[in-house]
């Protein structure tokens, strides 16, 4: 007796629902994948930022130069022909190992040696604030790095001095604050700050 041999697969109602069951779980779980992923982005601008810090740390130390971390201020100039956009910081190089005269003379004799535009790396993360908060508005009082590791922070290119303490006995430190920014404009999820203190590695941490 012949026996009929059907052919196994899907039928076409079959493929049709799992199509649409897939597209369901895809709409369910693509806000917690782009939730994520601005997620991931604060983050990685923070270790951008520290990594920027560190390699100023390195280069006064292996250099014996003072270099400065200079949050976005239209007055310096900027690495490279074009000016500096809100958000961005750069590191300057002394031509010696004092916190003071970067800037004495038009041009200066210092130079930028490296920048980090959060703007255009991370459009979706905004520098909410510095603390202190002139480090980015004049008079001009960006951080110094002495080659001994030490941070101070130089007001108007002339005196360096200890950011005031906060929590610490061996002198304050300083912060970049940074939060995601939604399409609308507005912060929102938790603030990442590089802490950068007077003595001591600079970290990254969640307020």
């Amino acid at each position: 007796m012949c026996r009929r041999k059907f052919a196994g697969g899907f039928s076409l109602v079959e493929l049709m629902v799992t199509v649409a069951m897939l597209g369901i779980l895809a709409v369910i779980a693509l806000p917690s994948v782009l939730e994520a992923l601005q997620r991931r982005q604060v983050i990685d601008a923070g270790q951008a930022v520290l990594d920027l810090v560190e390699y100023a740390r390195v280069q006064a130390a292996s250099r014996n130069l003072a270099y400065e971390i200079m949050p976005y201020n239209e007055t310096r100039g900027a690495c490279g022909t074009l000016p500096p956009q809100p958000g961005s910081l750069q590191v300057w190089e002394n031509t010696t190992p004092s916190c003071f005269g970067f800037f004495p003379a038009t041009p200066p004799t210092a130079s930028c040696v490296r920048s980090l535009d959060l703007k255009t790396d991370f459009p979706t993360i905004s520098m909410l604030a510095t603390i202190p908060a002139n480090l980015a508005a004049p008079p001009l009082a960006p951080l110094c790095i002495k080659p001994d590791g030490r941070v101070f922070q130089v007001q108007s290119d002339q005196v360096p001095v200890i950011i005031p303490s906060t929590d610490d006995f061996a002198g304050g430190s300083a912060r970049f604050r940074m939060q995601r920014v939604n399409p609308a404009g507005v912060a929102e999820g938790p603030i990442h700050a590089v802490v950068i203190p007077f003595s001591g590695l600079a970290r990254v941490v969640v307020e």
